[in-house]
């Protein structure tokens, strides 16, 4: 037996032991982002470059009306989705508009990431979340145009900061800040000085186009692993490129949910997967499936976890092209319960199947710009009382939109994928086939 001063010897040593191999341990499972440490970009204008941004003064004329109305208003943030769009309520708040701003073009951060697409869509969400008012004024005089997407305002963006008088043009100021490429930047209202803007800042080669790596951009190959360790360690891997192997449940929109079954848990794990608009997506983005996957992934405030950025070839496939290496794969949806829906282990972007639960309310969208125009949402109890929300697509039978009155009362088996939106799981029901009526 050790005597008391050697026994308390004997235990500080083992513990400086634990605590340096603890410290290893964590030091090799650290992943480095890109050429910076962290995913925090810090940026200040150089002194005595013109301020292009207070170069153009606003027509403050009827500023109290709605964009959609007039073509200029005040407006309040909703969401910054990048560097050049971002949601606002009208003045009135009856309105959410999509704004597209006019004259530039960041780099993606969204649906792929591209360099530099980070630090714009940092600049930008800081200058409207500082701002203390904020306007939106179009091209044309009067005239609150769309796009070519006939969903999203085309417009230009003013802020002004608390205790400034001094309006500011948001679109020239991301210009001359070297955070955009111009698109038709001379052909607009304020072309002259957004061509100036653009000018200076390759003169004097500011962030974009300063010859340098982005921070906050991952230059490095791609990290194999499985959907589990991707998806239990999110911000570990949020920014890198990565590559995995998995089934693809169902499409959505321009994306899958992709799935795999981990051995050691016993459970699968799945992640929703962003194709774009690439045009041989579709020939590889098909439910049934097994794919290897290389992209980037990406953490996002506002879409959630995803991956994105993907690549394909049909005859000379690289390491990081979409790879198929099994069709007509098999996928039985796991059976869960409500409590299922609930705690840590919530079975997200899996395909899932629930039994017995009759409809007690329904939401239809009914925004006539928004894609979800016609889709609806179910609140359901099951036999035992407990909640579950059900969300579906447009759904459409003999080529008409289905509506309320073929749920209402009604009790279904759903088969879809668990989701999480505003922090609650649902889930989401693709196609009518995968809602068994039973009464």
């Amino acid at each position: 037996m050790f005597s008391d001063n050697k026994a308390r010897k004997a235990l500080c040593l083992l513990l400086v032991i634990l605590t340096v191999i603890s410290a290893v341990a964590l030091s090799a499972c650290k992943v480095k982002k890109g050429d910076g440490e962290d995913d925090t970009w810090d940026y200040t204008r150089p002194e005595g470059l013109t301020d292009f941004a207070t170069s153009v003064r606003l027509n403050e004329t009827n500023l109290d009306s709605d964009f959609n109305e007039t073509g200029r208003g005040y407006v309040t943030v909703e969401l910054v989705i990048d560097g050049d769009t971002a949601h606002f309520w009208n003045n009135s708040k009856t309105e959410i508009l999509k704004v597209r701003f006019i004259a530039i073009d960041t780099p993606e951060s969204t649906g792929k990431v591209e360099p530099w697409g980070k630090p714009a869509s940092i600049y930008t969400k800081r200058k409207l979340n500082n701002a203390e008012k904020i306007v939106v004024e179009s091209d044309t005089e009067g005239v609150a145009a769309f796009d070519s997407t006939g969903s999203r305002y085309l417009a230009w963006v003013w802020y002004k900061n608390r205790g400034e008088n001094q309006w500011r043009n948001l679109n020239i100021e991301i210009l001359s800040d070297g955070l955009a490429m111009g698109k038709s930047s001379s052909s607009n209202r304020y072309g002259d000085t957004a061509s100036e803007a653009l000018k200076s800042a390759r003169a004097n080669r500011l962030n974009l186009y300063s010859g340098k790596k982005d921070p906050l951009f991952y230059y490095g190959d791609a990290i194999d692993l499985s959907i589990k360790s991707l998806v239990m360690n999110r911000d570990s891997y949020s920014g890198l490129k990565v590559r995995f192997e998995g089934v693809v449940t169902k499409k959505s929109g321009e994306g899958i949910y992709v799935q795999s079954f981990d051995e050691d848990t016993q459970r699968y794990y799945g992640v929703y997967v962003y194709g774009g608009y690439a045009s041989l997506a579709p020939k590889f983005l098909v439910p049934g499936y097994r794919l290897k996957i290389t992209g980037t992934a990406d953490n996002n405030e506002n879409f959630g976890f995803q991956v994105s950025g993907l690549s394909f070839s049909l005859i000379n496939p690289s390491g990081d092209d979409v790879q198929i290496i099994e069709k007509d794969v098999k996928t039985e949806p796991v059976l869960i319960t409500a409590d299922d829906l609930k705690g840590e282990d919530i079975p997200e972007n899996v395909l899932v199947m629930i039994e017995n639960i009759k409809v007690q309310s329904i939401y239809t969208t009914t925004n006539e710009t928004s894609s979800s125009k016609g889709a609806m949402t179910l609140t359901c109890l099951t036999g035992d009382g407990k909640a579950v929300t059900v969300r579906t697509a447009v759904l459409t039978m003999d080529g008409e939109t289905v509506t309320e009155s073929y749920f209402s009362g009604k009790t279904l088996n759903v088969t879809g994928v668990v989701e999480i939106y505003e922090n609650a799981p649902q889930i989401k029901l693709f196609t009518l086939s995968d809602a068994e009526l039973l009464n």
